[in-house]
């Protein structure tokens, strides 16, 4: 039953995402459509039937669609590009520590283990390995844009108070993100909202070059308060989309980490565990740097950022997925001896 429920939640994930980025999509072309409207409409007035008629330049409409698409686009590939999609430069980048550098700990040889059995059996090549040391919260993450350049990071309270099975669990869940593309797809979403924010950048030039006393002056400001509004509004529904896009690949990774460990149980615990930090305020991060990629982290760090705009489901929803019996007013949070 635990199995059929996690492909039935992986198909919902992808059929969701799919619909997340095709909106996504049609907002581009949507905004490219008003400001292209905006520059090539004209009112032409009759003196003789004194009325006056909508003159639309289609040419000027195309060109200025085109204009605003490729703006958005080249901005986007250049800021894909910048960022690069080399996990490991990326874990180092978010304050990570290569295990190669770290000798005579057993529980570090334990998680090399654990990386090396979970991507035998995910089928795809072991990806460089990092721990987050000074973190005594349980979190974890993935970097890369393909399984060829894969870094994979735990905390070290991962490493101390997760066992065995729940560290494999917590692994696996980012294995999942490897193997799905996610990094890739997260990477294309940051460039799309800053190609949009684009659009912002463009209208404040025109809203301080033109209209000063030159042809068509107030239509160019016009054109640069909409870019303005819409580059601002496109940002803001891309970061909802992007939050609703990580919501359900977090959804997918849990489910794709139970068919490969098949242990739902596991991951559970290990939820359960960062549950019960949270209900202790333990489970805060201490590099700034995870702040600005909580998107990419395994656990959600707080609840401030909730509702539309949360990057992770909630905890207690994706523990029910997999412990569908799982109520934490009647079964209550484990206790956690060592949480610093």
């Amino acid at each position: 039953m635990a199995a059929m429920s996690s492909y039935q939640l992986g198909a919902n994930a992808r059929k969701q995402s799919r619909l997340m980025m095709t909106l996504f999509i049609f907002s581009v072309a949507l905004i490219a459509a008003v400001i292209a409207s905006l520059a090539s409409v004209r009112m032409s007035g009759d003196s003789i039937n004194q009325t006056e008629q909508i003159m639309v330049n289609w040419q000027l409409f195309g060109l200025v669609a085109a204009g605003v698409a490729m703006v958005i686009v080249l901005t986007s590939v250049w800021k894909i590009v910048t960022m690069g999609g080399d996990g490991a430069k990326v874990a180092q980048a978010l304050g990570a520590t290569d295990i190669n550098e770290i000798t005579g700990d057993p529980l570090v040889t334990r998680y090399q283990n654990i990386v090396e059995e979970v991507a035998l059996g995910a089928s795809i090549q072991t990806p460089q390995v990092f721990i987050i040391e000074n973190e005594p919260g349980i979190n974890a993450f993935a970097a890369g844009s393909s399984p060829d350049n894969a870094a994979i990071a735990v905390t070290r309270g991962a490493l101390t108070l997760l066992n065995r099975d729940e560290l494999t669990a917590v692994v696996a869940h980012e294995f999942a993100h490897i193997r799905n593309l996610d990094m890739r797809l997260n990477l294309r979403v940051i460039g799309l909202i800053h190609g949009l924010m684009a659009l912002y950048v463009v209208g404040r030039i025109l809203m301080h070059s033109g209209g000063r006393g030159r042809k068509g002056g107030a239509q160019i400001l016009l054109i640069g308060i909409a870019l303005i509004l819409l580059g601002l509004l496109g940002a803001f529904m891309g970061k909802i989309m992007q939050a609703a896009i990580s919501r359900q690949r977090e959804y997918l990774a849990d489910a794709d980490a139970t068919r490969y460990t098949g242990d739902p149980i596991a991951l559970a615990g290990a939820l359960k565990k960062i549950g019960a930090l949270s209900q202790q305020g333990a489970n805060k991060v201490r590099h700034d740097e995870l702040e600005e990629a909580r998107h990419m982290l395994f656990a959600e760090l707080s609840n401030k950022m909730s509702g539309m705009l949360s990057t992770h489901p909630p905890l207690v929803k994706r523990i029910q997925a997999l412990e569908p019996g799982f109520d934490p007013e009647i079964n209550g949070w484990p206790e956690i001896e060592n949480a610093q």
